[in-house]
Formats: C-alpha cells, structure tokens, sequence
C-alpha cells in the first residue's frame, strides 16, 4: 500500500472518531488534552527550554499531539489527497511514509485521550490531576500509550535520517514549487516542519530518548496499582 493510501486510511478514521459530533465529548477532550501538554512541557521542561530544542519541542506539542492545528492539517489533507497521486511521483517514498506515520502517531493520540475525556464524562469528573490518573487506570491502555511513544521515537529518527540525507533533502526542497502549485502545500510543510525543527539539534538522540525514556517510566507508574506513596504518578523527578 503506498504511502498517500495510508494517509488516507489514517485519516478516516480520525474522522470517524465521535469527536466530531459529540459537543461535550469535543470541549472534554479539549480540557484532556490542554492538560497533557502542560504536564508535557512541565515534565521535559529542562530539555524542552533548551535553545536547540525549542522547534522541536513547539512541533511535538502543536504537530505531534494534536489540537486546533491538528484538525486544521486533517481537512486540509482530506480535501487534496484525493487529487495527490502527483505528489508521489515527485517526491521519494519513504519521506512520504514517515509524514503517514506522524500522522498517525498524532492520530493515536488524540485517541487515548478521546477514551480518558469518555471515561471523565461518564463520572461526571473534572479534568485534574487525580482524575487523570483514576481515568489512566480505570480506561488501561498501557501498551497503547507506549506504541504512541515508541511510534514518535522512529518518526523522529526516520525524519533525521532524511535531513541528514543531502540527496534526500534537495530532492525534498526542489518539489516545493510544485507542490503548492498543486495545493499540496499542508503536506509538504507538515514534513517540512519536521525537518525544520531538527536542524538545530546536534543529534535528534539527545532530544527524543530522555523524552521516551520519562514517557515511559510515567506510563509505569501511572499504571503501577501499587504505587501508594506520596509522590505523584506524572512526575519523573
């Protein structure tokens, strides 16, 4: 199946998902994910604030893990990919594949979140910490939440292998022109902003492992039903 197919794949069934129609579920799942990012960008906040990784950290919490911005790139994608056979020819498979893959990645979690904000819904419970963690346990999708994290840690490394590819990359920036000639322009920039956010970065290793590594250790404890102590289940200090 090529890459563009995939994508399309992806993206009906985000659009399938029952956010869509269900008002309440919508403004939950909005509160869920809103807390998410803060608890993200407080949790990685010393490799986050780091000058080199500031596009980095900006694409994973705006491109990556979904929101306003996300849903903006959805209809925009579903409305050109039909006419978007083009686009394969003109630029190298993989490159393709990898943006499909971060589009799923995306996808994924903006659904593990949508089961928390159903869960939140259904005991009539804000979004807060503590609620957080009851919905984390009660809806128990563990090996879900850590396919998301392994699933942006290869994004990640596909996507530097592309940028340090000199080949790859001119290939790349030559199909710009052409590409919003023929309205593929939030594809591209959403692969190009990928690439972008990496530039800075000496090695995308020293970004993406301590963050996998915290997700991890968070998802552990999150899950662990015996972790009775004082500390709090999201921090990795």
């Amino acid at each position: 199946m090529s890459a563009l197919s995939q994508l399309q794949q992806h993206l009906d069934h985000y659009w399938s998902l029952p956010t869509h129609e269900d008002a309440e579920l919508k403004a939950k799942l909005h509160d869920v994910q809103a807390w998410q990012r803060a608890r993200i960008q407080q949790t990685h906040s010393d490799v986050f604030e780091q000058k080199k990784n500031k596009p980095m950290a900006n694409y994973f919490l705006t491109q990556l893990y979904g929101g306003d911005e996300f849903q903006l790139l959805a209809k925009q994608l579903e409305r050109i990919l039909p006419k978007a056979k083009r686009l394969e020819s003109l630029t190298k498979e993989s490159v393709l594949q990898t943006g499909s893959m971060a589009i799923q990645a995306a996808i994924l979690a903006i659904e593990l979140d949508m089961h928390l904000a159903q869960w939140l819904i259904k005991e009539n419970l804000e979004v807060n910490e503590d609620n957080m963690l009851a919905a984390y346990r009660a809806v128990d999708e563990a090996e879900a939440r850590r396919t998301q994290i392994n699933n942006l840690k290869e994004v990640c490394y596909r996507t530097d292998k592309y940028l340090n590819s000199f080949i790859l990359r001119k290939v790349f920036s030559l199909t710009k022109g052409t590409a919003y000639r023929h309205n593929f322009q939030p594809l591209y920039d959403f692969i190009d902003a990928g690439f972008t956010a990496m530039k800075p970065l000496k090695s995308v290793g020293g970004f993406i492992e301590p963050f996998c590594k915290r997700e991890l250790m968070i998802i552990d404890q999150v899950h662990n039903m015996d972790n009775n102590d004082n500390k709090s289940a999201f921090d990795v200090s």
